[in-house]
């Protein structure tokens, strides 16, 4: 009897192995060599192609992993499972389901897929998903993409704003240079024109003492950028590492 439910596992194991040599043995074992996929965004065609594509989601969403959501069904070598695709902690940026061919070996033959809610892309301007996603796995990095020239934050403890992009990350660099597994995750949001307040909840690991607390961001944003930011929390972690 088909265990639908250990192939959707079986699938996206393949999906979530960042290490190239053991995702290429996982595709290899998995997948057959002429096998093929589709979804609205991708296409490949053969076991290399399909590597190459996985490969270029991680890169495109790194620090996210795909998790099985409701319960799989199969039946006539044909499986039917629902996923959604999030960072640790963190709200998830797209949800889909596959249907999947197996073949007589019980590798994959053909998989199509179908997205519920597509992943937020640069054009589409920012949002509460770009928040969750940098947070679930900070990358410093991408603030240059996201924050305009102009930007200005407040931050508790200071008297003055930090101006200008290339500034706006100082803050969060020395946060986490302090706390590197600092995290947040979205607790609610809404928005109101070009401004969105965020409740956060804040997890992570100061000298060796577990942290919990929470805060509000209210965002501003005008044309995909980030123009403006101001933090409510009255933690001394964040007013220490906003003076620093």
């Amino acid at each position: 009897m088909m265990d639908a439910t250990r192939i959707a596992e079986q699938y996206l194991e393949a999906w979530n192995e960042v290490d190239g040599d053991r995702r290429r043995a996982l595709i290899a074992r998995t997948w057959a060599e002429d096998a093929s996929y589709a979804d609205p965004m991708m296409q490949a065609q053969g076991a290399d192609a399909i590597d190459a594509m996985i490969g270029g989601a991680q890169q495109q969403f790194a620090g996210h992993r795909f998790t099985v959501r409701g319960t799989p069904e199969g039946h006539n070598g044909r499986v039917r499972f629902s996923w959604s695709l999030a960072a640790a902690g963190a709200a998830p940026v797209a949800y889909g389901t596959d249907i999947a061919v197996i073949g007589e070996d019980g590798r994959f033959r053909e998989v199509t897929g179908f997205l519920d809610t597509v992943p937020a892309t640069a054009d589409a301007g920012w949002t509460v998903d770009d928040f969750a996603r940098f947070w679930g796995a900070p990358d410093l990095s991408l603030i240059g993409q996201g924050v305009a020239d102009d930007a200005v934050a407040y931050w508790p403890g200071r008297d003055t704003p930090i101006r200008g992009g290339e500034n706006y990350a100082r803050p969060l660099r020395a946060l986490l240079e302090r706390v590197p597994d600092f995290r947040l995750e979205v607790a609610e949001h809404a928005s109101n024109g070009d401004a969105v307040f965020i409740r956060w909840i804040a997890r992570g690991t100061d000298a060796g003492e577990p942290l919990e607390f929470t805060g509000v961001d209210i965002v501003r944003h005008r044309d995909g950028l980030v123009t403006g930011n101001r933090i409510f929390c009255d933690h001394p972690l964040v007013r220490e590492v906003a003076a620093a």
